[in-house]
């Protein structure tokens, strides 16, 4: 249930905004209304209150005050403040008292309705992920308690060896580790790779999530048999299958067992997965098989989300080199930004390259490099930044790009959708590199700008920076940043009641005698006879 706490010293107002609006419409079940900070306060101690609407200019405590009391007693609740002040001073105490919005009186029904509809989403956007959260919480403390055993690091250390793993150097380790290993025991080797998860996930949460993937591999791979499953220095997935009474299980049980693994991690884990099943070998030649499945994980660029069988007499010849030589036509269509023609080629090439029966991997990079080859070029000629293609985003990595030919054609197709409209906008110029820079600056006003960290920002030599700022800019970098410091000043001056020795620092000065002959110097006067003059006004 969400309720509603609407608080307003006015009392038609306050009866306007608690009969006239129907606040169902937003996702409130009940509303609560009280005329002054302690009334609410009450109603606040009593009830679940979940929103509170409150004017901030009441008699006695203010909405201000009320929100500090709230900050301490019921943090959970989201504050909408109402005021008849577009000053700036209460927006920023509205904003650091972690106020959810800052509406001007009179406000309209629809736009209370429509503040409040977008605080109770970021409830139940806070709900969900707290549900999500607890999932996780529960998996993460398990995998904490487990990680990682000696017999664990004993296999990882193993298999990582660059020298061979003899009977000597096995029983060695085995004595480091306190490990049992039966030198002569054969090992059967399933490789899981996950190929892409399918939700975005943070580092931690992809820790857990591959730790419950090897819980269920043990479970449903290895079932009651005896192995191991552990993570190896390479991010791969291992499960060794151990003999058992002279018998390992036989690789076509196993990849049974796999199948059904791969649809249950799918369905509950958010990935695609693929298993690469090896044969039954002695300990010491584990080291060789293991590198033959790796080998068939990394060289598997077609048929994703399956179950793969080592098979020595089928091993397929080395990879032959094949020759691309489409991205002269590529470049020119992009120069001419004919979208549909590159489109239409893309598929062309995609179709070619699926129809080969030797593609490699490395043929994929080699595709990706020359993509991005293409690009860059254009927009650095156009003075756009390269970030402009991902604004908000990441950029994809290029292990994931070419890590099938699916995923590289679909890659290449929407890096044609993002470049293009950039490149060749229809009714608007492009952002450049120097307009990003200038928003940049307006959002830093109150830091020390120095020229090599908007050298960085901008991914520019600082003396070329400078000389492409003044060319777009007609004057410095220097001189736009004083003058919009000094606009920034007199907005402050004129539209508030901040100390003058404040203000200095929030447009960057720290020196207050330098703020004020800078000021001067822009503006012929003291901010003293600005701030005089504008209120004489």
């Amino acid at each position: 249930m969400r309720n509603l706490l609407i608080v307003d010293d006015e009392v038609y107002a306050l009866q306007a905004m608690v009969e006239g609006i129907d606040w169902r419409l937003a996702g409130i079940d009940r509303v609560f209304s009280a005329g002054d900070a302690e009334e609410a306060r009450m109603v606040l101690q009593s009830q679940s209150i979940s929103i509170m609407i409150s004017d901030i200019e009441m008699p006695g405590e203010t909405g201000l005050d009320l929100q500090s009391w709230v900050l301490k007693h019921a943090p959970g609740i989201l504050t909408i403040f109402l005021t008849g002040h577009a000053l700036f001073d209460y927006a920023q105490t509205a904003l650091k008292l972690n106020s959810f919005d800052y509406v001007l009186k009179p406000a309209q029904a629809d736009q209370l309705l429509k503040v409040v509809t977008q605080a109770v989403d970021k409830l139940k956007a806070g709900e969900q992920h707290s549900r999500t959260n607890e999932i996780y919480e529960s998996v993460y403390k398990r995998w904490q308690t487990h990680k990682p055993l000696l017999t664990e690091r004993f296999w990882k250390d193993a298999i990582s060896q660059r020298v061979t793993l003899t009977k000597p150097r096995l029983k060695e380790l085995a004595e480091v580790y306190g490990a049992e290993i039966d030198p002569h025991a054969r090992i059967l080797p399933i490789v899981i790779s996950v190929e892409e998860w399918v939700r975005e996930f943070d580092l931690r949460d992809e820790e857990v999530l591959e730790y419950a993937l090897r819980n269920a591999a043990r479970e449903m791979i290895l079932g009651d048999r005896p192995g191991e499953v552990f993570q190896d220095h390479s991010g791969l997935n291992i499960v060794l299958a151990y003999e058992q009474d002279g018998v390992v299980p036989a690789a076509s049980q196993v990849a049974q067992n796999c199948q059904l693994y791969i649809r249950e991690c799918g369905t509950y884990f958010y990935c695609r997965l693929s298993c690469y099943v090896g044969a039954p070998v002695a300990v010491t030649e584990l080291q060789g098989l293991l590198n033959e499945l790796m080998d068939m994980e990394r060289r598997n660029i077609r048929e994703l989300e399956g179950v793969f069988v080592y098979d020595e007499q089928g091993k397929k010849p080395e990879d032959r080199f094949l020759p691309i030589p489409w991205f002269s036509e590529l470049s020119i269509l992009f120069e001419t930004g004919k979208v549909d023609d590159l489109r239409e080629r893309v598929e062309e090439i995609f179709e070619l390259l699926a129809s080969q029966e030797q593609l490699s991997p490395e043929i994929l990079r080699l595709f990706y490099h020359a993509m991005l080859h293409v690009v860059y070029p254009l927009l650095h000629q156009k003075n756009v930044s390269v970030r402009s293609l991902y604004p908000g985003e990441r950029e994809p990595e290029e292990s994931v790009v070419t890590r099938s030919l699916s995923q590289l054609k679909l890659w290449s197709l929407d890096l044609i959708d993002r470049a293009i409209p950039i490149l060749y906008p229809d009714d608007h110029s492009p952002m450049t590199i120097v307009d990003q820079l200038c928003v940049y600056i307006e959002n830093h006003i109150g830091e020390d700008l120095m020229r090599e960290e908007l050298a960085s920002f901008a991914g520019f030599n600082p003396a070329y920076l400078s000389r492409l700022f003044r060319k777009e800019k007609g004057m410095s970098l220097s001189e736009f940043i004083l003058q919009r410091r000094v606009d920034k000043a007199k907005t402050l001056l004129s539209e508030s009641t901040v100390k003058v020795t404040d203000i200095a620092g929030k447009v960057g000065y720290y020196n207050y005698s330098h703020f004020t002959k800078m000021f001067k110097k822009c503006t012929g006067i003291t901010p003293q006879e600005f701030r005089k003059q504008s209120r004489t006004v």
